[in-house]
């Protein structure tokens, strides 16, 4: 029966994404009663263990030791409209580069409804996503993003990058706007409702409520998604079917969640885009880090023969951009190559030596470095990066004696 019920549940959201497909204007209702027992079940069963615990306390284990009676409870507690998420648990987790990252941890009964809720809106909206958002969507991840950059920048008339940084995105969503973005494609007012109270649970940080008046915590199961929404119709189509009529030459944008760059061939668009996306961003309560945003040249025109005209860099997910010297001395031809963004990957196995040495066996050790090494070489073995591989292994050989 579970089985069954598992591909009912399946079969749902492929009709949704085909319907979303093939009519971009229909408007979805009878969202909530997909949120039953079933769905649910397996909602909780694609929950990861051994994850940080919500305020409740509950772990995902625990939860499932009586999971047929929580379940009929929480799908009661929908259907009357009784069902409230709890706050959400604040957890700091440091940068790389310094400073913090502010998480918000929900409750296990939390996590399942909302990744339930995520899978309905991925398959709502998702197919109506532009295909250079690559950001938390299946088979779209960020090697895929920069391969298109780099073959942009190889191949299309590229001279120049605008580096962008949405301040503090994922704390400044708004909620007013996010529920009309939804109301494009939803009508089921009553899962808009469970949604917007997912958006106002507010926050628990030491025993100390906040209320949230905007804002998505990011470490929801939901937050990715809404964050696609939201960019999607701010950012993206705004880019892609308005802003491009206004411009003189090639463009092109890559984005991943908010993390995003625009591809320019001339520099007077450049100008005209950072000024427009300023307007366009405050319509909707947003703004650029303008410390963190840049323009930079670059291109496969870029003179690399010429010290004093030297072309800048850039970093995007992670890899900083450069643009490699021509093969022949008599070509101006260039492209983009990737290295790591930041130095701190390369002492990262020897901090983590000095902390756990007299803690961890020479088994765990060796484990824990394994896995590191390998979760480098897996994000920055990409195309054009084989020197700089090499060169952290030579190096974490080095910190790791």
């Amino acid at each position: 029966m579970a089985h069954r019920t598992q591909s009912d549940t399946a079969t749902k959201l492929i009709q949704l994404s085909k319907v979303s497909k093939d009519s971009p204007k229909y408007k979805f209702g009878s969202l909530a009663s997909l949120l039953n027992e079933e769905y649910l079940r397996t909602c909780y069963a694609e929950l990861p263990r051994k994850k940080a615990l919500g305020i409740d306390g509950v772990s995902v284990e625990e939860y499932g030791e009586s999971l047929e009676a929580n379940l009929s409870g929480l799908v009661e507690r929908m259907k009357s409209m009784s069902y409230r998420p709890q706050a959400v648990r604040k957890k700091e987790i440091p940068k790389e580069r310094g400073g913090t990252r502010t998480l918000g941890i929900p409750s296990t009964e939390d996590k399942i409804v909302q990744k339930g809720i995520s899978s309905i809106l991925t398959a709502v909206f998702d197919p109506s996503f532009i295909d250079s958002s690559y950001g938390f969507r299946e088979k779209m991840g960020c090697h895929d993003a920069l391969k298109q950059v780099l073959q942009e920048i190889t191949l299309k008339r590229v001279n120049y990058i605008i580096d962008a940084d949405i301040k503090s995105f994922f704390d400044n969503v708004n909620h007013d706007w996010l529920v009309q973005f939804l109301e494009h494609r939803i009508k089921d007012k009553k899962f808009i409702r469970l949604i917007i109270r997912f958006l106002k649970a507010g926050i628990m940080d030491e025993g100390s409520f906040r209320a949230s008046d905007k804002g998505t915590p990011q470490g929801g199961i939901i937050s990715p998604i809404l964050a696609n929404i939201y960019l999607h119709y701010v950012l993206d189509i705004w880019f892609e079917k308005g802003l491009k009529k206004e411009l003189q030459g090639y463009a092109s944008i890559v984005r991943y969640a908010d993390d995003f760059i625009i591809l320019v061939e001339r520099e007077s668009d450049c100008t005209l885009i950072l000024e427009a996306l300023r307007l366009r961003l405050a319509k909707f309560k947003l703004e650029l880090s303008e410390t963190k945003t840049s323009v930079v040249k670059f291109g496969r025109n870029t003179d690399t023969s010429d010290e004093r005209k030297h072309p800048g860099t850039f970093d995007f997910l992670g890899l900083r951009i450069t643009v490699a010297k021509p093969k022949q001395a008599n070509s101006r031809y260039a492209d983009g190559q990737a290295s790591p963004a930041s130095a701190l990957a390369f002492a990262k196995v020897s901090v983590f030596l000095k902390e756990h040495k007299n803690t961890y066996t020479l088994q765990e050790l060796w484990e824990s470095i394994s896995q590191m090494v390998r979760g480098h070489y897996h994000y920055y073995g990409v195309i054009k990066n084989s020197k700089s591989l090499w060169n952290y292994k030579d190096r974490s050989k080095e910190n790791s004696l």
